[in-house]
């Protein structure tokens, strides 16, 4: 993989995992709807992988 992808993956997966640890972090306020029906500590975890894929992908 040359370095342009490797760094596209790795700003892609660090900032989907960045929004989903927000998304979860953003359902505590109960004035925010997100309107999502997924267990929210999976998203939070699944987050935290994808952030540290694409922490290790950089």
């Amino acid at each position: 993989m040359d370095k342009a992808t490797k760094t596209q993956f790795s700003l892609g997966f660090f900032v989907i995992g960045f929004f989903m640890v927000l998304a979860q972090d953003l359902s505590r306020l109960r004035s925010i709807e997100t309107g999502f029906t997924m267990p929210l500590n999976i998203l939070f975890y699944l987050g935290l992988i994808l952030m540290a894929i694409g922490y290790y992908l950089r």
